[in-house]
């Protein structure tokens, strides 16, 4: 029991300011709340709070205006089946999008941003002109949507495929004019060092089409009866991102005058976010399955080794900063 309480003061007491997610990832979360908590054997800590939400982008009908090869209200069904309308939405196989479509078979219809909903809608309408031709049978063609060409005409129809033509014919009979809701995030954070340093931020995103936008404004309050800088202190940065394609953005930011690059290559569960300039650093992240994630991070201050475990809704993180010889721990939870 002694060293079950000593544990427990170590967790509660040593926290890191470290946070194991970036802004770059909020977008691509599921839309909820989320609780942040970290912690590290030097002494410093923090917790975070942010939240994940829809807003209307447009509305569908204005979206399906531009669909003459198949019936409007059938892809409108659809896209209720497959994402609730939500541009941002992946599926566990990594289906992307309104209509979640592949990553291969993006690339096959020569589709480029898959998270911008008229680039997803083309590759949609193109996709269903390759089935119709092949099968000129619209259930077999809902049907291969979900269980894959090879399969069907193989005829291995899957009872989940035969379950999934009937969710789009229901909805597409119920179709009516709804909204196409994109991500944006807010969150506050506040963090402590051994420096004697808190720090408080606050940030907020927004995802627009082929563009992300992200802002945030920090105070920090030095206690430090050492230091010769103030103590006090706030600072506000943007950056701005365009995304031509689904694994690749890239942008700049500042506060006012633009003073780094941004760089995100791969995606939303295997990439390199590269930034330049001001406060250089290069971060990768690699999902090595459902429950399993690593990161690696370098910038000036630090390099750092970490991964988290996820179980249901919480996430659980180990790291070690190699410049600093200190373990880090932490949680996080969604609600």
């Amino acid at each position: 029991m002694k060293n079950v309480g000593l544990f427990i003061l170590f967790f509660f007491f040593s926290m890191q300011a470290f946070s194991f997610y970036e802004m770059y990832d909020y977008f691509f979360m599921k839309p909820g709340n989320y609780f942040e908590y970290n912690s590290s054997s030097n002494g410093d800590f923090g917790l975070e709070f942010y939240t994940v939400k829809k807003y209307p982008l447009m509305d569908s009908n204005t979206l399906l205006e531009s669909v003459w090869s198949q019936p409007r209200s059938l892809i409108g069904g659809q896209m209720m089946v497959e994402s609730g309308n939500y541009t941002h939405a992946i599926s566990s196989s990594k289906a992307m999008g309104l209509l979640q479509i592949k990553n291969l078979t993006a690339l096959d219809l020569y589709v480029y941003n898959l998270f911008d909903p008229y680039d997803n809608l083309k590759g949609a309408l193109e996709y269903h002109g390759y089935l119709r031709r092949m099968f000129n049978d619209e259930r077999l063609q809902l049907i291969a949507y979900h269980d894959g060409p090879t399969a069907v005409m193989a005829g291995n129809i899957s009872a989940s495929g035969e379950r999934y033509y009937e969710k789009v014919k229901e909805a597409q009979k119920n179709y009516t004019n709804r909204k196409i809701y994109s991500p944006y995030f807010l969150g506050g954070r506040i963090s402590y060092d051994d420096d004697k340093i808190i720090d408080g931020e606050f940030k907020a995103g927004l995802a627009y089409r082929k563009l992300e936008l992200y802002g945030d404004i920090s105070v920090n309050l030095n206690f430090s009866e050492n230091t010769q800088d103030d103590n006090f202190g706030i600072d506000y940065n943007y950056t701005i991102l365009y995304v031509p394609r689904t694994n690749v953005g890239f942008g700049i930011g500042g506060n006012p005058i633009p003073n780094k690059i941004v760089l995100r290559l791969g995606f939303p569960w295997q990439n390199f976010v590269i930034t330049a300039f001001d406060e250089p650093s290069i971060t990768y992240k690699h999902e090595l399955n459902k429950y399993f994630t690593s990161k690696i991070t370098l910038n000036n201050d630090n390099l750092l080794f970490s991964g988290y475990f996820s179980i249901y809704n919480i996430d659980l993180f180990l790291g070690y900063e190699v410049f600093h010889q200190a373990l880090n721990l932490g949680f996080r939870l969604s609600f």
